[in-house]
This record gives C-alpha cells, structure tokens and sequence, in this order.
C-alpha cells in the first residue's frame, strides 16, 4: 500500500518497514488467540477494505507556529486523507485509513506517563496541521464545537472517528503498537449502528467485551456513543493510559474559518 507522501493508496509498500509495519498490524487485528477489540477494523481487514498509507520524516518540528512552513508529516497525512476520502465510499461500507508513521514527530520519548503525553501533544498539533492543509470547508451538518457531541474531525468533508496508536501504550494494548499511527473511520461506517438500535448495542457490548479481555487496565471512561448527551468523540480519540488519568479540559483541536482564496491547500507548494 501507498507511501503517503506523494502517491495515492495502492496495495502495497515497497519498502520494509512498511512492509513489517503492515504486517504487524495485520497480525494483530487477526490473532484469534487474542481477539482485537475494534471488531469494524478487523472486519474491514476480513473484507479487504481496510487502506494503509505511510508517512517516513525525521525532520517534523512539533511547532504550531503561524506562519511557519507545511510539515512533511502533516503534508503526507493530508495527501493520504484526501486520496482516500475521495476513494471510500466506493471501497466499501466497513473501511478505515491507518497511517503509519516512522521518524516523524520527532524521536521516541519512550515509556510512562510523560511519554504518553508527548505522543497526545504531538498528535494534536499534527492534526491541527493537517486541518490547515484542507481544501475543502468543514461540512455544514457538522458542529465546529468539538464539546458538541455530534462534532467529528472531518477532512475533505468526510466526517471521520480518529484513533491513535503510540508506542508508549502499553497497559492499554488496543492503543498500543511499535510504530505511531493514526486510523481515521468515515462516520459511514457507523450508520445502522447507533447507540439506540440493537445492531449498535450488540456491537457496544462485544468491543467492551474484548477490551476488558485485551487490555490491562479498565475501558476508559470517556468512551461513549455518538451524538448522545454528554458525548465527547475528541476524547475517544486519544486514550491515555493510566487508569483514572485526566484528560485535557478543552478539545486542542480547533475548526480554522474559512479559508481565503489563494491559500495554500494540500499538495501546492
């Protein structure tokens, strides 16, 4: 499959990390010895929906300063993003995008507490970048709020859930992984399976089921259902992993306006 940086999605990666990285994924989303919690990404693996994209940069400042170059990492996201939200709707109703990074963000920070911040720090300003380099505006039936409970990242205007894997998870194995890597699910992948219909509730309790299984510490707290009171999905995004560790009081992400003609846009300059 697709190195992110400057090519569409295609089946393979050519190199062997990516390949290794791919493999490792791959692995982990099929062990039937330990089933993997996200029952919609092992399913659009079964069905050969599931798309890679990999971004390798050593040389991605962690700045969010205005008027500062496009970073490579958040520039081969953003081509990743809007090559595959043009794609997926016609790849399948079960699809989701993991893009693998390797070097970007800067160096490992390791293990524990403060390496676990630094992965959420670094995936914020990351996503925020990304957010800058789309061309598109963010779509109308979605809140700019992210304390709205109908509120979701969306690039392309593609509403899309986010998960991120760091290697600093390791209590929380289903956010854990050897390489950082960020899965973005359009939110069509959820349609018939809201909190209130017996499809979602049947597919709510075997996720819970498998994650009290596969992880070492307790669901968190913060999971819930879309678009029902209280609902944060900005805080499903990123878990942390000690149990009972508090989460940032307001979303880092916010919606930019709109943008001014002759901006700079994913893949210009």
């Amino acid at each position: 499959m697709s190195g992110a940086m400057s090519a569409p999605v295609t089946p393979r990666a050519p190199r062997d990390w990516k390949r290794r990285a791919e493999e490792l994924f791959t692995d982990r989303l099929l062990d039937e010895r330990s089933p993997f919690p996200c029952v919609f990404g092992v399913d659009a693996l079964r069905r050969g929906t599931l798309r890679f994209a990999f971004v390798d940069d050593t040389a991605d400042p962690p700045s969010e300063t205005p008027g500062d170059g496009i970073e490579p990492a958040a520039r081969g996201t953003a081509l990743a993003l809007a090559d595959y939200a043009a794609r997926a709707p016609s790849i399948g109703h079960r699809t989701s995008l993991v893009v693998v990074y390797r070097g970007a963000l800067g160096p490992h920070p390791g293990a524990g507490r403060d390496a676990v911040k630094a992965y959420r720090d670094r995936f914020w300003a990351l996503l925020q970048r990304v957010h800058r380099l789309d061309a598109h505006p963010w779509p109308d039936g979605i809140p700019h709020d992210p304390e709205s409970p109908t509120w979701e990242f969306c690039f392309a205007g593609t509403p899309m859930f986010v998960v991120v894997n760091t290697p600093a998870h390791e209590r929380r194995r289903s956010r854990g992984f050897p390489y950082f890597c960020i899965t973005f699910q359009p939110r069509f992948v959820f349609e018939g399976l809201e909190g209130s219909s017996s499809q979602g509730r049947n597919a709510r309790r075997i996720i819970r089921g498998r994650l009290d299984d596969y992880d070492d510490v307790p669901p968190a707290p913060v999971l819930g259902d879309y678009g029902t009171a209280g609902n944060r999905e900005w805080t499903q995004y990123f878990l942390e992993e000690e149990e009972g560790a508090a989460v940032p009081p307001r979303c880092p992400f916010s919606v930019r306006a709109p943008r001014a003609p002759g901006a700079q846009r994913a893949g210009e300059g």
